[in-house]
């Protein structure tokens, strides 16, 4: 006699199975922790300004062709102020040191880069412990920036939108003298710290920016933020003024563009996570750190064979294990927060950099005076190796100075 599973049992297995599939989801979901998690960090402002009457700063403008791809690029008006308050929300992170590298069509991008991970046996350790562990004998991807992503959607409106990993924004600065330099008190604000507030405050339930993790301020991922300058110098620049007004402009720039700058801006907040062992809300976040792990800038890189990824720390302040020239992290303060603190930082480093002739007065453009002019590429990002990149940071806010000398 054939046996068959009866109606009853049939529908307690799909029931089950459906439990399981739900659970899956959940644990999927739960287990997120560094790299591509979905979180809402804003930057409610990037400012960059001049400290100095001889130098300017200009937003890029650029032309387009039918296809969205660039046809000129240069610098619009020059003052001393520039401000970027079109700054999309942070939802995911990833992993670099802000250098660039070659693309296939001859341009080049930043080098920062999503990897790929393993499949954890210990739900538990990875919930509560270390996030995701990274499979480093897999490639990893390139991270996309907010500005590529929205050139991708323009170019084919009827795909979805590319998950963007960074912030990208592109600015000039002209300079009498060819070195250019950061001032110490350039600062990446919580918004919290920004309204006069301090990180340090332990918040009560009910308080917007407290933490589902913990009775700690979301304003913390700043532990996490990082910020690169990659620069491009001009051997000339273009513009042409009608009654005043700037109508057209380009630049001609050196290649290959050059990292100028990598800061890790906020050392002095720490992300403790899970104090009690299998407790989930409540961890507490450090402020005022002065020494330790949290003054290095850890990130995964491609390895040499490009087939997999490497853990590199560098060390802004000791040459053990790496020192890189251009890494910097925040030893000082300003108004009693965190800032630079570092003077002697030349982000205008180019193995052939002359000045050219800009003209000065739109007015009467026959006035032109001989300035050193850069192109730079500003990148922020969350740096997914740091432990304040998690999702116990949802709903971060920052804000980011620079000061040029």
């Amino acid at each position: 006699m054939k046996n068959t599973t009866s109606h009853t049992r049939r529908l307690l297995l799909s029931k089950n199975f459906i439990l399981m599939v739900v659970m899956l989801v959940v644990i999927i979901v739960a287990i997120s922790a560094w790299f591509t998690v979905n979180k809402t960090v804003t930057a409610n402002n990037i400012m960059v300004q001049a400290q100095s009457t001889e130098i300017d700063i200009a937003k890029c403008v650029k032309t387009y062709d039918s296809n969205h791809d660039v046809v000129t690029d240069g610098p619009g008006v020059f003052d001393n102020i520039l401000e970027f308050n079109d700054i999309p929300a942070l939802t995911k992170d990833c992993t670099g040191d802000g250098t660039v590298k070659p693309t296939a069509n001859n341009g080049y991008i930043p080098n920062l880069i999503v990897p790929e991970f393993n499949v954890t046996k210990d739900y538990e350790s990875v919930r509560t412990h270390s996030g995701k562990e990274v499979n480093e004998n897999i490639k990893a991807a390139d991270a996309v920036s907010d500005v590529d992503s929205a050139t991708a959607k323009l170019k084919n409106p009827d795909a979805e939108a590319m998950e963007y990993q960074y912030i990208k924004r592109e600015f000039y600065v002209r300079s009498k003298k060819s070195e250019l330099r950061l001032s110490d008190n350039c600062q990446l604000l919580a918004k919290t710290e920004d309204d006069g507030g301090s990180l340090a405050i332990t918040l009560n339930t009910g308080n917007s920016k407290k933490s589902a993790y913990g009775n700690f301020n979301v304003d913390g991922l700043v532990g996490a933020v990082r910020v690169a300058l990659i620069g491009e110098a001009c051997s000339q620049v273009n513009q042409t003024w009608q009654n005043n007004k700037l109508t057209a402009t380009s630049a001609t720039r050196l290649v290959p563009p050059v990292k100028q700058f990598l800061w890790n801006p906020r050392p002095d907040v720490k992300l403790n996570v899970n104090p009690s062992e299998g407790n989930i809300t409540d961890w507490t976040l450090s402020t005022g750190v002065a020494a330790g792990d949290t003054y290095k800038h850890t990130f995964y890189e491609r390895n040499s064979a490009n087939n997999g990824v490497e853990l590199v720390t560098i060390d802004p302040l000791h040459d053990n294990p790496v020192k890189d020239p251009k890494a910097a992290v925040s030893t000082g303060t300003y108004n009693n927060i965190k800032s630079l603190g570092q003077t002697n930082i030349n982000i205008s480093e180019f193995s052939n950099f002359s000045p050219t002739s800009v003209i000065v007065d739109g007015s009467n453009p026959s006035v032109t005076e001989n300035y050193y002019v850069t192109k730079y590429t500003l990148l922020v990002w969350l740096e997914g190796t740091d432990s304040e990149a998690r999702r116990a940071m949802d709903g971060g806010e920052f804000k980011l100075k620079l000061y040029f000398t």
